[in-house]
């Protein structure tokens, strides 16, 4: 027969260490050998006709039942018990199919063949009815239930197991659920607690075949010792699976839960002699890591406890700043890990300042970080051990000064950005602006006490000159303040034409270097024209340059001198006159392209096409040298005619191609 998962390994050690182990075979080869019997109870209940895999329930349970009856040993005494078969809605419908007695495969297996199911569940009063079939034996009888689900007629079968125990029925008793999903099986659990056996799980043919062959080849006299196992979190039991791993042979027992009910919680287990390593893993409870017990020695006769509590310990953080509550973050690591088990924030409340945790006792490193400080300080705590139902109280204290940077032109709000660094490294600390309003200039910032250095750039004047403040002193609880005072001019470029605006570009730059520093244009409305600009004192180079006017002459202003808190102003006049030019064979108009090229100096200015028409060139007053090209008309001949414009004078030019 096949062994049912690993825990029967230590079923066999155990038969092994007191001479047991050709229990199975000497029993169907040696008539002498005393006789077993064994009591099958069959859930053959309305639910059966459930399908595993395709099969129906009741099919496999019979499939593997007939199976293992055919293996068993000829002088085993052998009795089934059915409930659920006969009728739909009767909680007595239980019935002893075959009376214990002496083996009769074929007589036993066409019982099991004719069950149809059909009922309810009568657990309780099934088992009640297989002790009442045992009670006189001297010899102790193996009773082994199969079901597929748990009582649903009101009775508690762990409490009929225990009774018959207290009544001195000499019995093991072994449950097998088959294929009961999710449901809450604590009470068939206790009642193979209760009844010296074990509680197995089966979800197909296979691991049912094998529970079936565990429970009748484990002896119902093998002495074993016990371990209970009681879990408790916050006062109350604890549901949690258990896992028992031999440390000789390293098979586990799996499978084995406490509940949270006292029928099952301590739970208890029969075990052979040896040495255990007991986990205990807590159900329902998020974040909470398993318990190892090692080295549990189980011997014959005794029995072990042992509790295990995963009640929470809590740690209370409270964070201040200069005496005051302060905004912090408190991240909570396992101990020499980057794995948080638990993170929060204090604000300034009461409410939430200090910050309590619920942890699970443990050792554990708290980082808290100070949000109120620009530079983010943060303070450690190692090796933080937490009890479980006790509260460990901390508090973080933060000193902080305060500075404050103010960016001004006279009276006048500037925009700035200020940098504080570290004078020792140069590393930026912290930075942000005063922009232009009182509510932010000057601009706060809360730093831990030190030695920092301050630069002030602003942002509202041209070349965002900068002015810094070095070695400034920060003591905690006290203000520090300082102001970065910018002083600059003002300088408008216009462009006009006559009184007319002119659409220019604006173009300042550095006398000495040639560097251009700023650059606009003036458009041709009085909102832009004059272009302002808010430039730091020195000496500059402004170029003019006009896109109205064909050639985009410019008209250039040197070294001109900007003061503080002076406004300079440059005005680029500038002249044009207008040139039409028509090209025509006889009075009609040709299409022609038009180029002009200044007759002084042969600086080519502009060109254009005339179509159909007239092609109008606004142009400053100079002579020019005008060459039309005609594009219909067969060679496309060229014709040249000399022009001097006037300013404000509207030329009209005829080139006649007819000849």
């Amino acid at each position: 027969m096949n062994l049912y998962r690993p825990f029967l390994a230590l079923i066999v050690i155990c038969i092994f260490i007191l001479g047991l182990s050709n229990y199975a075979s000497n029993a169907q080869t040696d008539d002498s050998t005393d006789a077993s019997e064994i009591i099958f109870i069959l859930d053959a209940s309305g639910s059966m006709w459930g399908q595993i895999e395709g099969e129906n329930k009741i099919s496999i349970a019979k499939t593997v039942l007939k199976g293992l009856v055919d293996e068993l040993p000829d002088n085993t005494e052998v009795g089934l018990i059915a409930y659920g078969h006969r009728e739909k809605v009767d909680c007595k419908d239980i019935e002893t199919v075959v009376d214990p007695g002496p083996l009769d495969k074929a007589v036993i297996n066409e019982k099991i063949e004719a069950l149809n199911p059909k009922g309810k569940t009568p657990i309780t009063d099934s088992v009640l009815m297989a002790f009442d079939l045992v009670k006189a034996n001297e010899n102790a009888t193996t009773v082994v239930l199969v079901s597929d689900g748990i009582e649903t007629c009101g009775g508690d079968p762990c409490q009929a197991v225990k009774d018959a125990k207290d009544k001195g029925i000499n019995f093991i008793m072994h449950v097998v659920g088959f294929d009961v999903g999710d449901v809450d099986v604590s009470e068939l659990e206790c009642a193979a607690q209760a009844g010296g056996g074990l509680y197995m799980s089966a979800q197909n043919a296979g691991e049912l075949s094998e529970a079936l062959e565990t429970a009748v080849e484990m002896p119902p006299e093998l002495p074993m010792g016990k371990l209970s196992v009681k879990v408790t979190a916050e006062g109350k039991l604890q549901d949690s699976m258990l896992v028992l791993t031999n440390t000789e042979s390293g098979e586990e027992l799996k499978g084995q839960r406490t509940y949270s009910s006292e029928k099952t919680n301590p739970r208890v287990i029969s075990l052979p002699d040896g040495t255990y390593d007991l986990e205990v893993k807590p159900l329902g409870m998020k974040g909470v890591d398993s318990r190892t017990i090692s080295g549990l020695e189980i011997k014959e006769g005794e029995v072990v406890e042992k509790e295990v509590n995963f009640g929470y310990g809590e740690l209370s953080i409270k964070v201040v700043r200069n005496g005051k509550l302060s905004d912090a973050t408190v991240k909570v690591y396992k101990v020499n890990t980057e794995e948080i088990a638990a993170q929060s924030r204090t604000y300034t409340s009461e409410n939430s300042n200090p910050k309590v945790f619920k942890l699970e006792p443990g050792i554990y490193d708290v980082e808290v970080i100070a949000l109120e400080i620009k530079s983010k300080p943060s303070k450690k705590l190692s090796a933080v051990e937490i009890l479980s139902g006790e509260i460990l109280e901390n508090t973080i204290d933060f000193s902080s000064g305060t500075l404050k940077v103010g960016a001004f032109q006279g009276e006048k709000f500037v925009d700035a950005v200020v940098r504080i660094k570290d004078p020792d490294t140069g590393e930026q600390v912290a930075q942000s602006r005063t922009y232009t309003s009182s509510n932010s200039n000057p601009k706060t910032f809360e730093l831990t006490p030190g030695i920092y250095n301050v630069e002030v750039s602003a942002l509202g004047i041209v070349g965002n000159p900068t002015q810094k403040f070095d070695t400034v002193e920060i003591v905690a609880s006290e203000t520090v303040e300082k102001t970065a005072q910018f002083s600059s001019g003002t300088l408008k470029v216009g462009a006009l034409e006559g009184e007319k605006f002119v659409d220019a570009a604006v173009s300042v730059s550095d006398s000495k270097t040639g560097e251009k520093i700023k650059q606009g244009r003036t458009y041709k409305s009085s909102s832009s024209n004059p272009k302002a600009f808010e430039l730091s004192p020195g000496i500059y180079d402004i170029e003019v340059k006009s896109f109205a006017i064909q050639g985009h002459p410019v008209v250039k202003f040197d070294s001109v001198e900007v003061k503080p808190q002076e406004t300079v102003v440059e005005t680029a006049q500038f002249k044009s006159g207008v040139i039409k030019i028509g090209a025509k064979e006889g009075e009609s108009f040709t299409d022609s392209m038009v180029s002009f090229t200044n007759s002084r100096t042969g600086e080519k200015i502009t060109a254009g096409r005339t179509y159909t028409e007239y092609k109008e060139f606004i142009l400053i007053p100079d002579s020019y040298t005008v060459t039309v090209k005609a594009f219909k008309i067969e060679g496309n001949p060229e014709k040249t005619v000399e022009v001097d414009l006037k300013a404000q004078e509207t030329m009209e030019v005829n080139v006649d191609f007819s000849n």
